[in-house]
């Protein structure tokens, strides 16, 4: 037990790396989430496995199946909000009845995705509230990484220089920020951009090309990255790295808890 949160304590200092949990006694299940959303899922099959690390934890999005092996899911989410208050909750069941989502919302989820599940949907539900809670928690300031964007004077600065950018050119780039690491369609940066106003692709090509020379000029962590076909993301560079990290933290949590199983 000392030994995990020795570990856990130290995934604090990685904590400018997006990530998730699930709750779920499938693991399927947590592969598919974890491979449609493109982040690092640290994944528990049992609710008092989730709560003994929970504390040191502070995951953009965690994903909470009802039914478990022996337990409700819906039982730990109170708790989860009330260490977790800027996370995104979202419950999955394969309950098909109204009163489940009711149920979900009442204890503090901030969302219900059924199962099956479509990638698609986990995606843009996770996007959605982020970004709800992003408005409940919204400041002029934005940081990631070393990179800060104060939104009220149109400024960014980082390791090395501070610059003044346009209003869209902000914008933008406060958009991927609040992603927190996830993919942004094109289609969304446009309509968050111009609204309903029709503009081309090289429009928002060239919005782009300046915050990804302007990164360049105060950041040597930060980079904008385009994901053909799909949209920007944006990314630590050291972020596979730190990946990795993540994955070493997640093995080791897991022979752990498999000693502590066995010991029993």
């Amino acid at each position: 037990m000392a030994n995990q949160q020795h570990m856990l304590s130290r995934l604090k200092d990685l904590s400018q790396i997006p990530y998730i949990v699930t709750l779920d006694d499938d693991p399927v299940m947590a592969r598919i989430i974890e491979e449609t959303l493109g982040l690092k899922n640290f994944a528990f099959t049992q609710s008092e496995q989730l709560l003994e690390c929970a504390g040191e934890m502070s995951p953009v999005g965690a994903f909470v199946d009802i039914h478990l092996k022996g337990e409700c899911g819906l039982d730990i989410v109170p708790r989860l909000r009330a260490l977790w208050p800027t996370t995104a909750i979202i419950v999955i069941s394969g309950d098909e009845s109204d009163a489940s989502i009711s149920q979900a919302l009442a204890s503090g989820a901030d969302d219900f995705v059924r199962k099956p599940i479509s990638p698609a949907e986990v995606v843009a539900r996770l996007r959605v509230r982020i970004e709800d809670l992003n408005d409940k928690n919204r400041m002029n300031l934005l940081k990631f990484g070393d990179l800060k964007v104060d939104l009220k004077h149109k400024t960014i600065s980082g390791g090395k220089s501070q610059l003044i950018l346009s209003a869209r050119e902000i914008d933008l780039l406060a958009e991927l920020i609040r992603a927190h690491g996830t993919i942004v369609p094109k289609d969304v940066l446009k309509r968050e951009l111009w609204g309903s106003l029709a503009v081309s692709d090289n429009a928002l090509d060239r919005k782009i090309f300046e915050v990804r020379r302007a990164l360049r000029e105060v950041s040597d962590n930060v980079e904008l990255h385009s994901i053909y076909g799909i949209g920007m993301v944006l990314r630590m560079r050291n972020q596979e790295a730190e990946r990795t990290l993540l994955n070493d933290f997640d093995a080791k949590l897991k022979s752990t808890r498999k000693a502590k199983t066995t010991s029993y």
